[in-house]
């Protein structure tokens, strides 16, 4: 999460550049361009000219939209959930909207309960091929629940995760679950 001094900084810089400082935008876009493409490369599962065709529609967006962003929420949440958008849109034009939405989870569904923690799958392995199991399992969650598990890995709250995927903080919270859940179920697959 961004300390306090971040969110002014980046609150300042919006209004150094909505009032003509091409540079202070610069400064946004060093600040947040590794995030944004890291988030839309692992939500399209690599897919490398995808994701630099969504990284550059974000950013267009964002100069369009910039003046009507509210600086009482977080800049990078607001960017998340542009790229969001986006990318639902995308995966629509694709054909792959079913894919994405098959992940959805609603708030009536049940939560599941919480792991036995001493029996986890990945004790004993190497470093090495934890890090490719995990980025393999990842690989394998559906795109809501891929998501989640992202953004949290980023330090986005779960109430921003909720903003930036227009749903409920329970829903994001049993997506989450899920996501474990899948991954834990995968790393136990992976090394057996």
């Amino acid at each position: 999460m961004k300390d306090i001094g971040q969110e002014v900084e980046d609150a300042i810089l919006i209004k150094e550049y909505l009032a003509g400082n091409d540079q202070a935008f610069t400064m946004l876009y060093e600040r947040y361009k590794a995030l944004l493409y890291s988030y839309l490369n692992r939500l399209l599962d690599n897919d490398r000219p995808s994701a630099d065709d969504l990284f550059q529609q974000t950013w267009i967006k964002v100069i369009d939209q910039l003046a009507h962003y509210e600086d009482r929420q977080q800049f990078s949440a607001w960017l998340l959930r542009i790229a969001h958008n986006l990318t639902i849109d995308w995966f629509r034009k694709c054909g792959r909207r079913s894919q994405y939405e098959a992940g959805s989870l609603d708030d009536t569904e049940a939560a599941v309960d919480p792991p036995d923690r001493n029996n986890e799958p990945w004790r004993g392995m190497h470093r090495e091929e934890l890090e490719k199991a995990v980025s393999d399992a990842v690989g394998k969650l559906s795109p809501e629940l891929r998501e989640v598990f992202l953004l949290r890995r980023e330090n986005i709250s779960f109430k921003e995760i909720a903003v930036i995927q227009k749903c409920s903080i329970n829903t994001v919270l049993a997506r989450m679950q899920y996501a474990l859940k899948n991954l834990r179920k995968s790393l136990a697959d992976w090394k057996s």
